[in-house]
């Protein structure tokens, strides 16, 4: 009979069958005609009636069978999250967390009514499909709570059996009197169990196996040198990756992403969030009486002390960087090397006011972008190599006392989220703004702590000059003779761009890396970076001043501005000695992520088991991949050369969280 129907009429309160125990469904009808037929009926049913979950005896059936299906806008409960649809034969739940729950429930069956009930807060449910096969799924807050109800249909008991003693009220009542009191709980509910189910695996004898792990089987998965077709990636509860392995027929858990591919999130090792805010800004040149000012990064500079002085709250900066980090999720960027020195808000009371409260604000902004953040805290003690004070415009940049900035550093230390990988480093903020002292103190206590250190070092002419002129070294030179070998294996230099090869080579032979931000060198008129067969092409990417956030640009311009200084094509490829089709995309995009990974001391950068499960989600059908005609091994260099991060990036994943997806 159940075969041949679809929506069934709801059995409603006083119809016995709702009070009597439901009967096991046997072996022999698991793959019948009879038992998907039921399923069906209960599918369409429920969904008939905005219901999140129903049981076969609410349509007369007195069979062990329920099914729940959370679509997180259920106008019914849009407090409830998204559930998998999902059928339960022969269900047996098991509470593993007793922790009380105060719901106010309704009923399809139990129509007008509303009640209060108490349900643990987290459950273990062993059920069968309808095929036979047996699952195993743990639920929390509200997903166990209607696993809870649906089980009580099983059992002959509706909520109001179970209400607490003068709980129960009329839909209108609902409305008038507890609404707006229970939906603000219901929400605090969602916040507090984030996992609404997990499904674990079982083995040939039906045990539990992996809890809450969670499965994505992607068209395609970069697997560290090309794409390839029927893997899937394992996410634990850790958010690391668990493993990498063919497809596999699975029973629950599984996130099935159809036209498309997934690749590492990636990494931006070199990032000043709040100059976000000088985009469009300084872009019109206007002749003075005596002739045409040169604008050059100095008169930049000018302009970024203009903007410092405009973000005078801790709410204004917050309110900034956090656009800065929204777009960087949306540009595939999962962990970002926030190079601070923005560190005071206003007011100033006086040369010994540093308060550091835009530290905490920068934290707080990525991670409620989803960006990791590794904030990399700035030493900025003097205006120049000659030691002059700081300008107005420098001073909420200051840090002049050592032993303030690492008592800071340990209070933001225990601020920072380990469980999703967010981390710590030193900067020196350049070599005209620490003088040598401090620049060994700082170098020498980041290696005992195994801290990265960054430094911006030989991005202009000029500061090579007053360097020499100063110290009689390039500050490439200065630094390696004052950076103990230990901090120069966890070093990494930013820009680089009028380094000597020979220098820049002794710093890579140390183990020392370089940062390279090619659409703000631009922007700039800093120059090419000059020096790329010291590092063998192994640099990391950066955006710098965040006038454009667009990882896929930055590598496809880190190729192009060779080609143009050089006059010639491919020489990332010949630089590091392979000329194989399609290495260069792939170098391009270790840039933008292993390398970057390696700089900031995170363990990300690759789809790889161990690492943090950070993901960029690329869209298949985007316009820039329409139609083209070449192998999955050309799809890396079209999208590097002919794509665009808001063009193809449609979600990013940080430590198995998705930023727009939210699961």
């Amino acid at each position: 009979r159940p075969a041949n129907m679809t929506v069934r009429p709801l059995v409603t309160l006083g119809a016995p069958v709702l009070h009597r125990v439901a009967k096991a469904v046997p072996e022999s009808a698991f793959g019948t005609d009879f038992l998907n037929g039921l399923v069906q009926n209960l599918i369409d049913t429920m969904r008939a009636n905005n219901g999140a979950g129903i049981a076969a005896p609410q349509i007369g059936e007195e069979w062990r069978v329920f099914v729940v299906h959370g679509t997180g806008n259920n106008p019914r409960y849009p407090y409830k999250p998204a559930i998998p649809l999902t059928v339960f034969v022969n269900p047996v739940i098991e509470v593993i967390d007793p922790t009380p729950m105060h719901i106010v429930e309704g009923c399809l069956s139990v129509p007008g009514m509303r009640g209060e009930v108490s349900r643990a807060a987290a459950v273990r449910c062993t059920a069968f499909r309808p095929d036979g096969t047996k699952f195993v799924v743990r639920a929390e807050g509200h997903a166990a709570g209607t696993l809870q109800h649906e089980l009580d249909h099983l059992d002959g008991k509706l909520f109001p059996d179970i209400a607490f003693a003068g709980r129960l009220m009329t839909s209108e009542s609902f409305e008038l009197h507890e609404k707006e009191r229970f939906f603000a709980y219901a929400n605090e509910l969602r916040d507090r169990y984030p996992t609404a189910v997990a499904f674990e695996e079982v083995d040939d004898a039906g045990n539990g196996l992996a809890v809450d792990e969670v499965v994505l089987q992607a068209e395609l998965t970069w697997t560290g040198s090309r794409f390839e077709r029927g893997v899937e990636v394992v996410v634990g509860s850790d958010g690391r990756i668990a493993r990498v392995s063919p497809k596999s027929a699975r029973l629950g858990g599984v996130v099935r992403l159809e036209r498309k591919a997934l690749v590492p999130g990636f990494v931006n090792a070199h990032s000043h969030a709040f100059q976000r805010g000088l985009r469009g800004k300084g872009e019109s040149y206007p002749r003075r009486p005596d002739g045409e000012e040169t604008p050059s990064f100095w008169t930049w500079r000018e302009a970024m002390y203009g903007l410092v002085q405009t973000l005078g709250s801790v709410e204004a900066f917050k309110r900034q960087t956090k656009r800065c980090f929204e777009e960087m999720a949306a540009a595939g960027i999962t962990t970002c090397g926030e190079f601070h020195y923005f560190h005071h808000a206003l007011p100033e009371s006086g040369e010994g006011d540093e308060n550091f409260e835009l530290d905490e604000a920068v934290v707080q902004a990525a991670r409620e972008a989803n960006v990791r953040l590794v904030l990399l805290s700035a030493f900025y003690e003097r205006g120049g190599f000659d030691g002059r004070a700081l300008s107005d415009g420098q001073r909420r940049f200051r840090t002049m006392d050592g032993e303030r900035y690492w008592q800071q550093m340990e209070r933001l230390d225990a601020s920072l989220d380990k469980s999703r990988g967010e981390g710590l480093g030193v900067v020196v903020h350049s070599l005209r703004a620490v003088g040598t002292p401090m620049l060994q103190s700082l170098a020498a206590e980041a290696a005992r702590r195994e801290m990265p250190l960054h430094v911006h070092l030989e991005e202009q002419p000029q500061e090579i000059k007053d360097c020499v002129a100063a110290h009689g070294v390039t500050p490439l030179a200065l630094l390696l003779d004052n950076v103990p070998a230990e901090s120069l294996r966890r070093l990494c230099a930013v820009h680089c761009t009028h380094s000597k090869p020979d220098e820049l080579a002794r710093l890579v032979a140390s183990g020392g890396g370089v940062c390279v931000c090619p659409l703000t060198e631009a922007a700039l008129g800093d120059g090419v970076f000059a020096s790329l067969e010291a590092t063998a092409g192994a640099v990391s990417l950066g955006t710098d001043c965040n006038a454009r956030i667009d990882m896929i640009e930055e590598m496809r311009w880190l190729e192009y501005s060779q080609r143009l200084e050089r006059g010639r094509r491919g020489v990332f490829s010949s630089v590091a000695g392979k000329g194989d089709e399609g290495f260069l995309a792939r170098q391009l995009l270790d840039c933008a992520t292993r390398h970057g990974a390696a700089h900031l001391g995170v363990e990300a950068g690759a789809i790889q088991a161990g690492l943090w499960a950070d993901f960029a989600l690329i869209d298949l059908d985007a316009p820039a991949l329409a139609e083209l005609a070449g192998s999955d091994d050309e799809l890396l260099s079209a999208a590097v050369f002919g794509g665009s991060a808001e063009g193809l990036v449609v979600d990013t994943c940080v430590a198995g969280r998705w930023t727009k997806q939210g699961k």
